[in-house]
């Protein structure tokens, strides 16, 4: 199992690769409660919307927090989201990793050894597996930088790694 976070999960489907990950990880995708209730606040979104369709289809399955201590902790320590922290305790309690492109988040995955990637490494790791094609990419990375919080600069890397 490879845990996602809320915004990892809704950016993938925003930006149209939400299925592209479902149909080539050979794990399958879990979340916490709090990252389901943070994806599917508002109905009316299209990503909610996706993200709905796809738990239900249970291509992405929910998973309770077994340690609400843990993640009480996790979270103060680390001064993360609600959803962030459940992430990391559920990654802790099954040992899995985790998508995630909170800063915070990440520094915390660091410290706790837990393995991680970001949304611009799948984009790049999905048109080196020639999941998408050239074009496609272009739009997805267009996509990115309109939907995503990242800064100019680790767009450029991304950009200079997929040259």
């Amino acid at each position: 199992m490879i845990v996602i976070d809320s915004s990892s999960l809704i950016l993938l489907a925003k930006i149209g690769a939400l299925d592209i990950l479902i149909k080539n990880i050979k794990e399958s995708l879990v979340i916490p409660e709090q990252v389901y209730a943070e994806c599917t606040a508002r109905k009316e979104l299209f990503d909610a919307q996706i993200i709905e369709k796809r738990i239900k289809e249970k291509a992405i399955a929910k998973r309770g927090i077994s340690n609400q201590p843990l993640c009480n902790k996790i979270q103060q320590d680390f001064n993360l989201g609600k959803g962030e922290a459940e992430a990391i305790c559920l990654c802790i309690g099954i040992k899995s990793g985790i998508i995630t492109d909170d800063k915070k988040a990440i520094n915390a995955c660091r410290i706790l050894k837990i393995r991680f990637t970001t949304v611009p490494r799948l984009i790049v790791r999905f048109y080196e597996k020639k999941l998408m094609g050239k074009a496609e990419l272009n739009l997805t990375i267009k996509k990115l930088q309109k939907f995503g919080r990242y800064s100019d600069e680790i767009m450029q890397k991304l950009k200079e790694e997929l040259k």
